[in-house]
């Protein structure tokens, strides 16, 4: 169901209401950004930090409300959002909305008892993605959810683009290569790029060469279980 798009101003008294008894889930040198309220809602808040910049006019909470409606829209699973606000005394905008259930990719990677089961599923998760010209640049496995029937989803999609078309080679390569600034994601992938390469490829992806050629050095630690090259013809 559609909310209303339109920002509601919240005055400090409110605010403090609306935070009071809450968990403060992330936070930088700047303030709080990520609020668990108490009703089991979050609290998502967005800083300008440029003066004059893209944020003024479009602001990252209405990206992000846009954002995980135009993914619902393409069968993508992610956060329901319910309200849009300004916060003036902070100086902040904000959206609230409700968590998306499950827990997260590197978290269920770790725990694994097969992994490249996991990883292959993965692989097929973001080859759909890529065909519903949906390019993450949040792309980590901590804004991967995977809920408690196995299907995926996103979190944290204020920043991503959405085509009409599948994402090209050039999309591709620099959409993955994301995962490489993580090393512990990069380490997962690692220990089963085989299974990863052989998932995208299932669900009718095709990884670029040079794509395939970076995943493959990620198998030096699990000799022996072969290379992207056996499963996709980049």
């Amino acid at each position: 169901m559609a909310i209303d798009a339109r920002f509601h101003w919240l005055a400090a008294a409110a605010y403090q209401d609306l935070v009071a008894g809450g968990t403060v889930l992330e936070a930088d040198g700047h303030g709080d950004k990520l609020i668990a309220l108490r009703d089991g809602r979050y609290l998502k808040l967005f800083r300008r930090k440029r003066l004059f910049s893209s944020a003024l006019m479009w602001p990252y909470a209405r990206r992000f409300h846009v954002n995980a409606g135009a993914l619902r829209e393409r069968g993508v699973r992610t956060v329901a959002t319910e309200q849009l606000l300004r916060i003036p005394h902070i100086r902040r905008t904000a959206v609230i909305y409700r968590p998306l259930p499950g827990a997260t990719l590197r978290t269920c990677l770790r725990k694994a008892a097969d992994r490249g089961v996991l990883l292959r599923e993965t692989g097929s998760f973001l080859a759909a993605l890529h065909r519903r010209g949906v390019y993450f640049r949040s792309l980590h496995f901590g804004n991967v959810i995977v809920a408690a029937t196995g299907e995926f989803g996103l979190i944290d999609v204020a920043d991503l683009q959405l085509r009409n078309r599948p994402l090209g080679p050039r999309q591709v390569t620099r959409n993955l290569r994301h995962l490489m600034r993580y090393a512990e994601d990069w380490a997962l992938v690692g220990a089963g790029a085989r299974e990863f390469c052989a998932g995208y490829a299932a669900a009718g992806g095709t990884l670029p060469a040079t794509l395939v050629a970076l995943l493959a050095t990620a198998v030096s630690a699990d000799a022996g279980s072969g290379t992207c090259a056996d499963t996709t013809s980049g």
